[in-house]
């Protein structure tokens, strides 16, 4: 919590100059793959939009309480242009910027996020740290540049997957030595871009033209179980792993693939249904 508390700190004093992804990396003591993904769990946001609506907010004290031009308001909160800047004071505060300066409408700013400390009843949460050595994936894979794109696109392309024909050759690729599960990957690349991947556990690279194979590296892994239906079990579970397993551990999540695994015989929908999430992980000393 200090470290996210430090950071939260750092973005409120460089609203109005360049964030460096770096600094907040070695702020948070994860990559920032890893720390785009907790803040998002944690806050319910991406970090793009917390800061866009921190900056679109304090602008707005500049429209209200000095004479500074739009333009330089837009340019002193990073937009290239008024239109730039005005479309997105639009989008947030459902008013133009001028109007807003000019007619004193009453309005909601996005404050900056406070840490708390909430004394609550411990959470039991069911876990396995397991070593394992690489293992073969078989399947398909798209590319997201961040967390934002990723979320919204990640659901679409479960969709597309399950209603063509590649399902099948997936399928086909699994190893008859493996779980009867399909995983969903995410594959960290450079800063918060990252690709993901639908696979199959399989023992040989594949041959089909449409497919790849990938090696996901030995590690040591934590292992949960989110029990009920999807999505909203895997949120909580998220959750829980981010606010209460990291916390009260010496483990420390790595800039490595994460997965999660789902179980193909099992109703999604179901509340029985179980989705486990595999997180590579590291002892501190």
């Amino acid at each position: 919590m200090n470290e996210f508390s430090a950071i939260i700190n750092y973005i409120e004093e460089h609203l109005e100059d360049n964030i460096d992804m770096k600094k907040i990396e070695q702020l948070a003591r994860v990559s920032e793959y890893n720390f785009q993904k907790i803040f998002s769990v944690l806050s319910g946001l991406t970090l793009g939009d917390y800061i866009r609506k921190r900056r679109l907010s304090k602008s707005l004290y500049d429209l209200r309480e000095t004479d500074e031009k739009i333009i330089d308001i837009a340019f002193k909160y990073g937009y290239s242009s008024s239109e730039s800047y005005s479309r997105s004071f639009q989008q947030l505060f459902n008013i133009s910027p001028s109007k807003a300066r000019k007619e004193q409408h009453e309005l909601t700013i996005f404050p900056k996020l406070s840490i708390r400390v909430q004394i609550k009843g411990g959470i039991q949460m069911n876990y396995l740290i397991t070593n394992k050595p690489e293992m073969m994936i078989t399947g398909i894979k798209e590319s997201y540049p961040n967390i934002t794109v990723g979320q919204a696109s990640i659901p679409k392309f479960w969709d597309r997957f399950n209603e063509s024909d590649l399902f099948n050759q997936v399928i086909n690729e699994k190893s008859e030595h493996s779980p009867n599960t399909i995983l969903g990957i995410c594959l960290p690349r450079e800063g918060e871009a990252y690709d993901y991947f639908i696979g199959v556990y399989t023992d040989e690279k594949t041959t089909a033209d449409k497919l790849e194979t990938i090696t996901l590296p030995a590690s040591d892994w934590a292992v949960f179980k989110a029990v009920g239906k999807v999505p909203e079990a895997i949120h909580q579970t998220y959750q829980d792993i981010y606010e209460s397993f990291f916390p009260s551990t010496t483990y420390t999540q790595k800039k490595a693939p994460d997965f999660e695994s789902y179980p193909l015989d099992l109703n999604p929908m179901s509340e029985n249904h179980i989705t486990e999430i595999w997180i590579p992980i590291h002892k501190n000393n």
